[in-house]
């Protein structure tokens, strides 16, 4: 049996981070090795899917583990900072994954190959992009981190408070 929604979102939210963390790199490791560019860069866009996928159950768990805590001012303060960090990076991923896809579909559907000089900007561009994106996760965990450490928020199945 599962424990209670609210009960998910600390388990929830690693898998994304970690996830969207590691598709940068694999878009990288596909720039420096040619050879493997097309299969390194199916396997960014798959990491892209799921974390952005993590990222959408993470904001929903959050959303009930928020119902559950017992409001402070500092508390709810934290929870607006966390909730608007993890929405603007869910937002930026969402975002660069959508634009990762164009990127690796349109030589499918042009039936050819992009000009190497371009491909390589757009490509060095969107890794630029995702750095920001990356620092944007950083920020909604760390924030979420100072929700539990700092401000001792957790998960308790206690009744919502009015």
């Amino acid at each position: 049996m599962l424990p209670p929604w609210n009960h998910l979102h600390p388990a929830i939210v690693h898998f994304p981070i970690a996830l969207l963390t590691v598709a940068p790199l694999l878009v990288l490791l596909g720039l420096l090795w040619p050879a493997q560019r097309r299969g390194i860069h199916a396997a960014a866009l798959v990491l892209l899917v799921l974390g952005f996928g993590g990222l959408m159950l993470a904001l929903a768990s959050g959303d009930a583990v928020e119902r559950y805590a017992r409001a402070t001012p500092a508390l709810m303060a934290g929870l607006r900072d966390h909730e608007l960090a993890a929405q603007k990076a869910t937002l930026i991923f969402g975002l660069l994954g959508g634009g990762f896809a164009v990127l690796w579909v349109l030589p499918l559907a042009r039936r050819r190959e992009l000009a190497r000089h371009i491909e390589l900007s757009l490509l060095v561009f969107w890794l630029f992009l995702a750095a920001g994106a990356v620092l944007a996760l950083a920020r909604a965990g760390h924030l979420g981190g100072h929700l539990v450490h700092d401000l001792h928020t957790h998960a308790a199945p206690e009744p919502p408070v009015s």
